[in-house]
């Protein structure tokens, strides 16, 4: 016996319009696979009239409270993005007792805690696997595939622009600027890509999956967040050099029931599994008491990859409605590693003057902070400053922080100091 699910689709942007080709294309084999029939009954978008145009036998509107007032629609999928009105429309449609299915990061890493908290306490569910990792099973591994286990540490390239920028900035040796217009002419970037190049969409999605891993209410201002901006082609040469290659990771680890959660680019060593994803491409990485080490790589971002997994959530939704399932289950407030605690090797980049005794006094500054040189990489430059590329042993982060800040103070540096922190376990 086939089972009808009548879907109201609140957004028909990218991801919207892929979730409807999708349903048209393989709703057949949806049926047959499950017995569920997926149907779209109402679209809701601003541009109701353009939709129309795109569109057959889906009745079409412009007020999505007219999703919330039809009786027959049973899950609602939001995918218009942003704070409101999508939480205003997640927490009515909740209240109306209709199944959400989101992909809004944002919303839920930043403002998702009375979502949650409502889910919970509801009949209805709540769905956001497309809100990390697009078509990546992530949430979905968390939750069901990786339940048995004690997470140890999820670490993640998160973000397809910056993972293809640095991977264009590495193999044609360009800037940062030159690989982001490349990025931005070939639609792997928006017009303003700050959201994804200063790392703040990598910590929405950090923070979800932390949340599911180590069962902690994460706030997303407690993130340390740093974007790829001042990543250098010097940088990403010389790290090759060193047998390393530049990535932004979203980090977390939970050591000693607290929990070390942060975004940066980082240093992997070419071996390690994550070195290896490149282009738009993202991968998750979880370690794992009982099952080791576990990797998830796909496509992050896209309108079919992303439909994919709002389809997934809605099909689950509806095979599971009489199964009592909270939607996150959190046992606290997650207490976090401070930079003083944080253990770690770090690259340092910076420019100098070319005379005797520069590097005498900048290793005294390290020395001061119990910082110990692992290696030095100076070349000779016919300019009137040079690059000093130091790599250290592992130093705490609270030291080092304060090193760059007197290294930067020094009149023979010109700029700033680079510096880039350095993941050499391999899990």
């Amino acid at each position: 016996m086939v089972k009808r699910v009548n879907v109201g689709l609140i957004g028909f942007g990218t991801v919207g319009s892929g979730f409807y080709d999708l349903l048209r294309k393989n709703g057949d084999l949806l049926r047959e696979r499950t017995g569920i029939d997926v149907h779209m009954k109402v679209i809701c978008d601003l541009r109701a009239g353009e939709v129309r145009k795109q569109v057959s036998g889906v009745e079409v509107t412009d007020d999505w409270k007219a999703i919330l007032a039809d009786d027959d629609i049973d899950s609602v999928v939001e995918l218009i993005g942003g704070i409101e009105p999508a939480k205003s429309i997640i927490l009515e449609s909740l209240r109306a007792g209709k199944h959400v299915i989101t992909a809004n990061k944002k919303l839920l890493a930043e403002e998702g805690d009375d979502i949650f908290e409502l889910a919970n306490s509801s009949t209805a569910k709540l769905g956001f696997e497309a809100s990390v990792g697009g078509g990546i099973p992530c949430i979905l591994a968390l939750k069901r595939g990786l339940i048995a286990n004690r997470v140890n540490t999820v670490m993640g390239i998160l973000n397809g622009t910056s993972n293809y920028i640095l991977t264009k900035m590495e193999d044609e040796d360009l800037s940062f600027e030159r690989a982001l217009k490349e990025a931005q002419a070939k639609g792997f970037a928006e017009a303003d890509p700050t959201y994804d190049i200063e790392g703040y969409d990598t910590g929405h999605k950090i923070l979800i999956l932390s949340m599911l891993a180590f069962n902690r209410k994460i706030d997303y201002g407690s993130i340390s967040i740093e974007g790829i901006t001042g990543i250098s082609e010097l940088d990403i040469r010389y790290a090759m050099e060193m047998g390393y290659r530049i990535k932004l990771l979203g980090i977390s680890k939970c050591i000693d029931d607290a929990i070390d959660i942060r975004v940066h680019p980082t240093m992997l060593p070419l071996k390690h599994p994550l070195a290896a994803v490149r282009d738009e491409f993202n991968a998750i990485m979880f370690d794992n008491d009982m099952t080791g080490s576990v990797i998830l790589h796909g496509k992050g971002a896209g309108s079919s990859p992303t439909a994919s997994a709002v389809v997934s959530d809605v099909i689950h939704i509806a095979q599971n409605e009489c199964v009592d399932e909270p939607a996150v289950t959190l046992s606290g407030i997650a207490h976090y590693i401070l930079p003083e605690k944080r253990i770690s090797r770090y690259y340092m980049r910076l420019h100098t003057e070319d005379r005797p005794g520069i590097l005498s006094k900048i290793s005294g500054v390290l020395g001061d902070h119990e910082i110990s040189i692992a290696s030095v990489i100076q070349k000779e430059a016919n300019a009137t400053s040079v690059p000093l590329v130091i790599m250290t042993h592992e130093a705490v982060e609270d030291g080092v922080l304060q090193s760059v800040s007197e290294i930067n103070d020094f009149s023979f540096i010109d700029g700033k100091v680079t510096l880039i922190r350095v993941e050499d376990t391999i899990i």
